[in-house]
């Protein structure tokens, strides 16, 4: 299997098939930050958040900025993804889930977006160490690059 034929199944939106495609990738391939970004939408909509949160961590923890490269336009579902989240077509388990997921995809749109997310992420799961540690970097990127939170 090979990576076109996961970024046809991404293009299409078909989730499941692009991520097992792009998880039977040899690590060179997979060690890509855009296949890395695609898995990490597939899994959100895979209903794989804790694999999703851990992508999602390892990429911003080596340099969060990776996430202000836009996707190709025609690749980057996340736009019709977070509506059907946000007017609640797609249901999640519980606010924390949907938070974390939101949070994930607007990272791919708005920094400060996927920010507020996270924090009522953390809100909702205040003993979940991944997504506080999420949150921080976040914090910690807004702050180094002098951005303003409010």
């Amino acid at each position: 299997m090979s990576e076109m034929l996961g970024n046809h199944y991404f293009q299409v939106r078909k989730y499941l098939l692009a991520e097992q495609v792009y998880e039977k990738l040899p690590s060179k391939e997979l060690s890509k930050t855009i296949i890395l970004k695609k898995l990490i939408i597939c899994y959100t909509q895979t209903n794989k958040l804790q694999k999703a949160l851990k992508l999602f961590l390892q990429l911003i923890e080596n340099d969060l900025a990776v996430f202000g490269v836009e996707m190709n336009t025609d690749d980057c579902p996340c736009n019709e993804l977070i509506f059907s989240i946000e007017s609640g077509e797609t249901k999640y388990l519980n606010d924390f889930q949907r938070y974390t997921s939101l949070g994930i995809l607007w990272m791919f749109c708005s920094c400060k977006t996927s920010l507020n997310y996270f924090k009522m992420a953390v809100d909702e799961s205040p003993d979940n160490e991944t997504v506080k540690k999420i949150l921080q970097l976040i914090k910690n990127y807004f702050n180094q690059n002098n951005f303003n939170l409010n």
